[in-house]
């Protein structure tokens, strides 16, 4: 936006030279993007921020300038009165038929006006702010808008069928022929000004040719109204049409500056144009009148910008900024000018007040650091970073994975269908569900490994899972596992397999080292997992991970042909679970003794029955029970299986001698 330095010291005294008062404007968030003569002129080239639509006018540039200036008031121009003489008969009506779009409509006649051109002072103003002089019924309406920021427009009102003006929305299969000659068509989202037969303007964007104001005019209907900006904004973008006005309209003008805007065109018109201007004038209103109190104290001020300003100082700025103040002993009460509709909370008040003291002159101090009762680090995130160290430390790479997928990838990895999240205005189809297990992410990035000939892939990865019952979320955080091809080498079989064991003893490793001793393993029945070699491990009757072999379908389903073996486990329960305090325990002085023993059993018998009566009878003797080995073969029933534990018996109390070992050993064998 251009704006003329000659042409603001109509309004206020500036004092300093056109570069210092480009600088002060920048300092303040008007930002000044270039200077250029204007013959004795300079002009100013400004970016306005769209929250500002005050600073569209040179009232809203002027009232700045005061601000950070240390002025008052700004002089204001003469206008005609705002207050109508008492009523009598108008010789032409308004109707608002749309008043969410149109909250205010001003009309005046103006009569017997004298049209030619404006006097030179007008033209030279206008000019250098780039606006094209035509005549002074035209560019008194345009010069207005750039001093008050309200656009108007004026009718030759004669050409007006009916005398009536009719705001409303065009219909369908309208046309009107706008004052730079191009027809254009109409439709309902249209809003129109209307006389009795046509429309005979595009409301806030630009008149109509048939009633445009020529030499020959002779009265004057006067329009300045306020337009819905949301409206306007989708007018202009279906017609293509961009205009000064709609670019304020837009922007939303100050309803409260519909009437004065009038009453200073109104007097130009007389003045320059001779017109006898009609005293009653129609103010269709029907907007309520909104006035936003604020507090401002001190101490907020202080706190939120690290700057100490005198109450008298706080209230001589916002007072030049055009609010109404009334100071008490510990801050302001504030009552927001209409005009700044972008003023809502303290906050604002703030920010007003150091842009205009300056924001240089904060202070650079650090800020006091206060320690903190609770640990910087919480409970979770040190248990995560825990397993971070575990998990590489036996073998694994993190991967960083998105927390949306397809439903069929949820399909293919056949995760529960009933606790789904899916997403109401997803960004593609392939994003458009949050993940409720980890597995389908693990095995995208095991099929890209291996169709890049990585054949042996360790993987594990901390994230979130989504979730929902009976409306409710629920986001929980897992670490899991994924472990294919050859387990780790070693010198006895390279190439080895791995196996469900394999995995079993990674998540039996990370409890270990949290503490987590008296967890269970269990058969679990997981529609992804081979039911063979599926499992939870259970502590204190909940559930805190799950195990298996994944199911050939859904590796089919993801284009892996070699197996996978897969690991879930809750955070939030091993921080639950895992040891806080770890007391120390002597070294025993006293040799243990093992013996071994195997039994046959039915296959379906768990391994952790067996184990669990070893404990009980072996009591505090058995301090240590280990499977070493499980058999099937010629040996034994098909439907049976060999299981070996080693027992490690061991007194704190005194060397243990054969026989006491033999006797608990002999009672073992007999429970088992």
């Amino acid at each position: 936006m251009k704006i003329s330095c000659d042409w603001l010291k109509q309004y206020i005294d500036i004092t300093v030279s056109p570069p210092k008062l480009a600088e002060k404007l920048t300092s303040v968030g008007l930002e000044v993007g270039g200077l250029e003569k204007h013959g004795n002129d300079t002009v100013f080239e400004i970016e306005i921020t769209s929250n500002r639509p005050d600073w569209l006018s040179l009232f809203g540039i002027a009232r700045e300038i005061a601000a950070v200036s240390g002025i008052r008031d700004i002089i204001i121009p003469k206008a005609l009165p705002t207050k109508a003489k008492a009523s009598m008969k108008k010789p032409f009506s308004i109707e608002i038929q749309d008043k969410d779009a149109c909250a205010r409509y001003v009309g005046r006649l103006i009569r017997d006006v004298v049209i030619a051109p404006s006097p030179l002072w007008m033209q030279t103003s206008l000019e250098a702010v780039g606006s094209r002089a035509i005549n002074n019924g035209a560019d008194i309406t345009n010069y207005c808008m750039y001093e008050t920021g309200q656009p108007m427009h004026a009718f030759d009102f004669d050409k007006l069928e009916g005398g009536q003006v009719i705001v409303r929305r065009a219909k369908k299969g309208e046309t009107i022929i706008t004052i730079d000659g191009v027809k254009r068509e109409l439709d309902p989202s249209i809003l129109v000004i209307a006389d009795a037969k046509k429309p005979v303007a595009i409301a806030g964007i630009m008149g109509g040719q048939e009633t445009e104001v020529t030499v020959q005019t002779k009265n004057i209907l006067l329009e300045s109204a306020y337009f819905d900006p949301v409206i306007i904004r989708r007018a202009s973008r279906k017609l293509g049409l961009s205009t000064e006005s709609n670019y304020r309209f837009e922007r939303k003008v100050d309803i409260e500056n519909v009437l004065f805007s009038s009453c200073r065109a109104a007097y130009l018109y007389k003045e320059l144009c001779n017109g006898n201007v009609d005293e009653p004038f129609l103010d269709a209103c029907y907007a309520k009148k909104e006035i936003v109190q604020l507090q401002l104290s001190v101490s907020t001020l202080e706190r939120l910008s690290g700057m100490s300003v005198p109450l008298t100082k706080i209230k001589s700025i916002l007072q030049s900024l055009g609010f109404d103040v009334i100071a008490g002993k510990t801050g302001i009460n504030v009552t927001v000018p209409s005009f700044r509709s972008d003023v809502n909370i303290e906050e604002d008040l703030v920010e007003e007040v150091a842009r205009i003291a300056g924001y240089d002159t904060i202070e650079e101090i650090m800020p006091p650091i206060k320690a903190h009762v609770e640990p910087a680090c919480t409970p979770q995130y040190l248990c995560k970073r825990k397993l971070r160290e575990l998990l590489r430390a036996q073998g694994l790479h993190e991967v960083i994975t998105y927390s949306l997928l397809s439903p069929r990838n949820l399909d293919d990895a056949k995760t529960s269908a009933d606790n789904r999240v899916s997403l109401m205005n997803p960004l593609s189809g392939e994003l458009a569900m949050m993940r409720n297990s980890l597995l389908p992410s693990l095995l995208k990035v095991i099929a890209t490994n291996i169709n890049r000939k990585v054949e042996d892939v360790r993987i594990f990865e901390l994230g979130k899972i989504y979730t929902q019952t009976d409306y409710k979320f629920k986001e929980e955080e897992y670490a899991a596992l994924a472990v294919n091809g050859a387990a780790m080498h070693n010198w006895l079989d390279h190439r080895r397999k791995v196996c469900f064991h394999d995995l079993k003893g990674m998540v039996e490793n990370i409890l270990l080292h949290l503490g987590i001793s008296n967890y269970a393993v269990e058969r679990a029945k997981i529609d992804f997992f081979v039911p063979e070699q599926s499992a939870g491990i259970v502590v204190d009757g909940k559930e805190i991970a799950v195990l298996g072999k994944v199911h050939k379908q859904v590796l089919k389903n993801f284009d892996i042909s070699e197996d996978v073996y897969f690991s879930q486990v809750h955070i939030p329960s091993l921080v639950m679970y895992a040891q806080k305090e770890y007391r120390y325990a002597a070294v025993p002085k006293y040799p243990s003794m093992i013996r071994d023993i195997a039994l046959v059993v039915k296959k379906e018998v768990s391994s952790r029955d067996a184990m669990a009566i070893i404990r009980e009878v072996g009591a505090d003797l058995a301090v240590n029970v280990e499977l070493f080995d499980v058999y099937t073969g010629d040996q034994v029933p098909g439907d049976c299986k060999s299981l070996a534990y080693s027992i490690e018996y061991l007194s704190r109390e005194s060397t243990l001698t054969e026989d006491q070992v033999n006797g608990v050993h002999a009672k073992v064998q007999q429970a088992l």
